[in-house]
């Protein structure tokens, strides 16, 4: 099921999925988007999620905070810079705020469509973004006695994302270092997590490349006698500096090297999907071997985008990029992975939590460094065979990927997670609390005040985009009028 009503509909592969396997029907869940309650209780959660980056916990995430405290409610913001508020302060304020959610009844909203489904188990996933009904999914199966579960869907979705605003009857988690995160982070009790490995990289242990060295360099116009060095682009957080410009500078500070491997390797670089606007104007004119490709990025989900960027990692001798899952999935390979870390990106990277997971401790990942020369180096030493560690990613994904399992799919650990908990008793169902048929009537007021705000944001977003459009439209007719005005 989904949540939000997709103006292209479901994507090609889920239609394959349902086709393939008859016992699968989609369905999407009931709209509770520009609903007066719903946005209340979004409100609040976003007033949630900016106290929690005020905790100790994120001391050193300055941007996460930033980001959050641009989403959250001015009287939030208020309380908690002009009010002496300590962390036992802040938890009580938090407690409040989840009173007042738990008031909304947002939940109702879904009563009828579980007992219509009548599932076995309710499987919640992202769950933890920041505006989404899935909080209000879950609590109505708290409340109607079905059985549910979340299952964490990424690397910084429990240290970067939503908060938890209830318990799940079980958490699914990747490894330890979520299961920490799922119990410091959110509260959750260490005997609702199961780890069962990252499910989500199964693929890439299985996989086998389409196509030769020779002709994959051939295919995308790099030299076949040389190593090759992909480098992988981010999704940066809001504010950091145009990835691109810094990739331009990387190359050219590669092909400057005092070592011939580094300045005479091919170079790939793979822009992200999410930026792709931001490369059709970049030049590497004047460097050889280095290639952009795909051009404008592309989403490796179907069979063809994900075969050239399996190809795109297999081939290459290592792998570099500022913080992204892709280096995860070279991890999986047995590619070395390196990173810069240069202050201008420090928000992105040891400005959150998640990326430390992949830097620090005795399974850490990445090759790191604080200069480009110093990078350039320790690249020269694994292109020329010199690595001094040459089991580090495979240490990192027996500890990060696949934890006490190493040979085992983690998708097959999930499903029989989740058939042990379709066997078991369903949970009683946890009554909602009479005092909220009395708070709920005195916060209509401020349910109406966030429905009109979110009117007023879409007015607004419809007037700038009606000035804008005039603007080009005014320009077009300048410059038609002006190549008119020119004398053939």
């Amino acid at each position: 099921m989904t949540e939000r009503p997709e103006k292209k509909g479901w994507p090609p592969s889920v239609h394959a999925l349902a086709e393939d396997c008859p016992s699968i029907s989609l369905s999407r869940m009931p709209v509770v988007a520009n609903e007066p309650w719903w946005e209340l209780a979004c409100r609040l959660r976003q007033a949630r999620f900016y106290l929690r980056f005020l905790e100790p916990e994120y001391r050193g995430t300055p941007a996460l905070l930033i980001r959050a405290r641009q989403r959250a409610p001015k009287p939030a913001i208020w309380l908690a810079e002009s009010l002496p508020f300590g962390r036992s302060w802040r938890r009580l304020l938090v407690r409040g705020l989840d009173l007042l959610d738990r008031a909304t009844r947002t939940a109702g909203a879904f009563h009828d469509y579980l007992r219509r489904l009548a599932p076995d188990v309710v499987v919640m996933t992202p769950l933890v973004v920041l505006k989404t009904s899935q909080l209000d999914m879950g609590r109505a199966a708290l409340e109607l006695g079905v059985r549910n579960t979340f299952a964490v869907a990424s690397w910084d979705n429990l240290s970067s994302k939503g908060d938890l605003t209830f318990q799940p009857q079980q958490v699914i988690v990747w490894n330890d270092v979520q299961k920490r995160e799922a119990v410091e982070l959110h509260g959750v009790d260490p005997a609702r997590v199961v780890v069962t490995g990252a499910q989500l990289f199964d693929d890439w242990f299985e996989r086998q490349p389409s196509t030769s060295r020779e002709a994959f360099c051939a295919k995308v116009g790099l030299r076949a006698d040389r190593p090759i060095v992909l480098y992988v682009c981010s999704a940066l957080l809001e504010g950091s500096p145009p990835e691109p410009d810094f990739v331009v500078r990387w190359v050219r500070q590669l092909r400057s090297s005092p070592h011939s491997a580094v300045r005479e390797c091919g170079i790939l670089i793979r822009p992200h999907f999410k930026r792709g606007e931001e490369w059709p104007a970049v030049s590497f004119a004047g460097l050889e071997n280095v290639v952009c490709w795909p051009p404008i990025g592309a989403v490796p989900v179907d069979a063809s985008s994900k075969t050239d960027y399996f190809d795109s990692l297999f081939h290459a001798t290592a792998v570099v990029g500022l913080n992204t899952s892709a280096m995860i999935e070279a991890a999986i390979l047995g590619r070395s992975v390196h990173t810069v870390l240069l202050p201008e990106f420090h928000g992105s990277q040891e400005g959150t939590v998640h990326f430390h997971y992949l830097l620090t401790g005795p399974d850490a990942l990445l090759h790191a460094a604080r200069s480009l020369d110093a990078h350039a180096s320790d690249l020269a030493q694994v292109l020329e065979g010199r690595d001094t560690d040459p089991t580090r990613s495979a240490r990192f994904v027996r500890a990060f990927v696949r934890p006490g399992a190493p040979d085992r799919r983690a998708t097959d650990r999930v499903v029989d997670t989740l058939e042990t908990l379709a066997a078991s008793p369903a949970p009683a169902p946890v009554p909602v609390p009479m005092w909220t048929s009395f708070v709920r009537p005195m916060l209509r007021p401020f349910a109406r005040g966030a429905i009109e705000r979110l009117e007023g944001i879409k007015a607004e977003r419809t007037r700038v985009k009606n000035e804008q459009l005039a603007e080009h439209r005014r320009r077009k007719a300048e410059a038609l009028a002006a190549r008119r005005a020119t004398p053939q």
